[in-house]
């Protein structure tokens, strides 16, 4: 096995039986032959490999092609590729060095982090736009902004904004086309979902608070006086329960019913002193009660705890006005 046979031979395909012709079934895979030639196969391994060389005509072929030296010419020809000069794979390593790699892990990470990103990005914004959506068609803001685009009555509502009355553009059992759109979409969201909790205090609440703004004041009165007695008491239900008797004794001129609304509202003020909605309407009512000393004590207070400019400068102005009404007084009576 030392002496080598002629190389042109073994070169030969139709000579070259390792993989193709004339190897048995116990011959040795290709693989073990190539350790047996980087020297790695064990010592046991390599007698016995060298033992079936020495009997095997196709195994012996393999090794010689395995251990063969290149020839003059596919040495040449190796050469003159551009791969095989020194310049070409220096260039070829530095545009490695500039091309920037990541681990195909990486990059799949990257990409389920930018899905997950972008899913999260779109959940977001459905949530927002809901929420939004939401706090546009909520009932109480929809009832405030009617108040707000048509005040027919001084008491105010809660989250209104401030309006001038005008009790002229509203006419008791009118025609619902001459009522802001936006009362008749929170009476429609109310009933419906009456529909599905009728003895529901929150929507019962806000039913008696759209019976108000439509003048509708039994109903309104009926509703709230039920849920005062059921309780809890709150200072919403006490406000809104108060504007009620204050605009029916305003239409009918009972005195009791105007009594009984500064009454609540003085109840209202002892559970929530600084809320200036409670606050204004009781100057109102004290103003309406004669009470002129207790009002102005109120509309002092108000003014410490109200925030709209608006509110605040029909605050200052009712407030003045009934100082002027002290002084008129006490002109006339010589004090």
């Amino acid at each position: 096995m030392e002496g080598r046979a002629n190389q042109a031979e073994a070169r030969r395909p139709d000579q070259v039986s390792g993989w193709s012709r004339g190897r048995e079934e116990d011959c040795p895979e290709p693989g073990e032959w190539a350790r047996l030639l980087c020297g790695k196969p064990r010592p046991a391994e390599l007698d016995q490999l060298l033992a079936h060389a020495a009997e095997c005509r196709a195994c012996a072929a393999e090794m010689r092609l395995l251990t063969a030296e290149a020839s003059p010419e596919e040495i040449a020809e190796l050469s003159a590729m551009a791969s095989a000069s020194g310049e070409w794979q220096r260039n070829l390593a530095a545009r490695l060095a500039r091309t920037p790699h990541f681990p195909a892990q990486g990059r799949s990470m990257s990409s389920y982090l930018w899905a997950g990103a972008a899913l999260a990005a779109s959940l977001l914004v459905a949530i927002l736009a809901g929420a939004w959506w939401q706090h546009l068609n909520n009932p109480e803001r929809l009832l405030a902004e009617a108040y707000t685009q048509s005040r027919i009555f001084e008491m105010r509502m809660p989250g209104a904004g401030f309006a001038d009355v005008t009790p002229n553009r509203h006419l008791r059992g009118g025609a619902a086309s001459r009522e802001p759109a936006q009362l008749t979409e929170a009476r429609n969201r109310i009933d419906h979902k009456l529909e599905g909790a009728p003895q529901n205090a929150r929507w019962l609440q806000l039913e008696a608070r759209a019976d108000l703004m439509e003048e509708r004041f039994d109903p309104a009165i009926e509703i709230l006086d039920r849920l005062l007695t059921a309780g809890p008491v709150t200072p919403s239900l006490l406000e809104d329960d108060a504007a009620a008797y204050f605009q029916r004794g305003a239409l009918t001129g009972s005195e009791s019913d105007r009594t009984a609304a500064l009454e609540y509202l003085r109840r209202a003020d002892e559970l929530a002193p600084g809320d200036p909605v409670v606050l204004f309407n009781e100057a109102v009512a004290m103003e309406d009660r004669g009470q002129t000393m207790n009002a102005v004590e109120t509309w002092n207070r108000y003014l410490r705890f109200e925030r709209d400019p608006r509110w605040l400068d029909d605050g200052r102005h009712r407030l003045e006005v009934l100082k002027q009404e002290l002084i008129r007084q006490r002109t006339q009576t010589g004090k």
